[in-house]
């Protein structure tokens, strides 16, 4: 039970799990899960196997999302905060999903057409000017002139109409101006005033040498309007997919395992989890990767901060494998370690990455008295280091002999919660653990 009163600085719990429950379906793994753990301490999470332990394990380092209750970790939950970053990110990749639904809107095939090949056709450069003023062009659906079999076609900006043929460039221009005119006139109508964007380019009105239909220039006075409608919906559209995309992404990643050991929370698992190709020294950095600062690029061109960061990332990886006894192990092949030193070579990988709190998931699985007895006087050596220490363990010997606090589940409920002394004498712990057996 929570306590009532409000907690001062020094109450406050370095992990703090408040009424956590965890739900696959109809499958409850964990239920209402209260559990303290203060700083500087030793707390066992015991349990028969399947009591949800290792959920509980999951649930606070990031890999599951529980169903419902918090987890606190030295007084705030354990999620990334919506920043500024954040903001900027969604809105940039929301304009870059908007342009490319606006240029798929319009037609990309065609607005390659209008933009590149007709360029191309009158031996005009490619700039940006030029670009930029075929964008225009046809956004504003106006006339166009480009080749086909060594002739000049004046078309639509769509190139769905052509409008007339000739040989000449120069009376190809002509008319394509007269042409121009004309669509300009009926767009803008009897009796209005045409705005700047539908007069600008357009020649003077005159009669046209080629005849148009009145349905023909109806839908040509209209294509402004209907691509630039496509083009500021599909831009619409694509953007607030996009940014409520991106939104989504971070919304689910608000609490995963980077974020959590960014807080300050490590841990290994009940399975080993090594690259086992790698050498001791490799694994051990992989979990030193994200403090080197600069990301992919620094990295790439191999910047002075980058260089002096994986020089202390290697620091910090020998010295993390002398505390556990492997230094001279550094340049083995991962692998080829003995099982014991394989779960050493993961707990140094956790420690190297400078966390607060280490989960231990079982790392006494498989290991004989030896091994044990020794790994118990190394999780006592993490905590007087001023590491806290949340472990998972079935050996009940080493359990009680290194624990300052011991939980117990029991189907995914706490039924004991106390010092090794009084878990052991509890009832309730006797008969769901330890067969009835007094």
């Amino acid at each position: 039970m929570k306590r009532d009163r409000p907690a001062s600085a020094t109450d406050i719990p370095l992990l703090d799990i408040d009424r956590m429950s965890m739900r696959f379906g109809g499958l409850i793994a964990v239920s209402d899960l209260d559990l303290d753990v203060p700083e500087g301490n030793i707390v066992s999470l015991i349990g028969p196997n399947g009591a949800g332990k290792t959920t509980a394990f999951n649930c606070v380092s990031g890999i599951y999302s529980p169903t419902s209750g918090s987890v606190r970790f030295e007084g705030h939950r354990l999620t990334q905060s919506f920043g500024p970053g954040v903001f900027w990110t969604a809105l940039a990749i929301g304009l870059v999903v908007g342009l490319f639904t606006a240029a798929a809107a319009v037609d990309v095939d065609r607005l390659w057409l209008a933009v590149v090949k007709r360029g191309m056709a009158i031996d005009e450069p490619f700039t940006l000017e030029t670009v930029r003023r075929r964008l225009r062009g046809y956004f504003r659906a106006e006339l166009a002139i480009d080749q086909m079999a060594g002739k000049w076609r004046v078309v639509s900006a769509d190139g769905r109409d052509v409008l007339a043929i000739r040989r000449d460039l120069a009376d190809a221009r002509s008319l394509r101006n007269q042409l121009q005119a004309a669509v300009t006139a009926r767009r803008a109508g009897p009796g209005t005033i045409p705005d700047a964007t539908d007069m600008a380019g357009a020649a003077s009105p005159s009669q046209p040498q080629a005849l148009i239909s009145d349905d023909l220039l109806d839908r040509l006075a209209a294509g402004k309007a209907r691509v630039r409608f496509r083009g500021w919906a599909g831009l619409l559209a694509g953007g607030l997919l996009g940014a409520a995309g991106t939104i989504a992404i971070w919304r689910r990643g608000r609490r995963s395992p980077h974020v959590v050991a960014r807080a300050g929370i490590s841990r290994t698992f009940q399975n080993i989890r090594l690259f086992s190709n790698m050498t001791v020294l490799e694994n051990v950095l992989v979990g030193l990767d994200r403090a080197i600062p600069g990301g992919a690029l620094a990295m790439l061109f191999r910047t002075p901060a980058n260089r002096r960061g994986e020089e202390e990332a290697r620091a910090r990886a020998v010295e993390a494998l002398q505390f556990v006894g492997l230094a001279e192990a550094a340049n083995r092949i991962a692998g080829q370690l003995p099982y014991g030193d394989q779960r050493r070579l993961e707990i140094a990988r956790a420690l190297a990455t400078g966390a607060r709190l280490i989960l231990l998931d079982e790392p006494a699985a498989g290991m004989n008295p030896t091994e044990t007895t020794e790994l118990a006087q190394l999780i006592r050596s993490i905590r007087d280091r001023g590491v806290t220490v949340l472990l998972i363990e079935h050996h009940m010997n080493m359990v009680m002999r290194i624990s300052d606090r011991v939980a117990v589940l029991d189907h995914g409920v706490k039924i004991a919660d106390g010092t090794p002394a009084d878990v052991k004498r509890n009832r309730r712990v006797i008969e769901a653990y330890l067969g009835g057996e007094a």
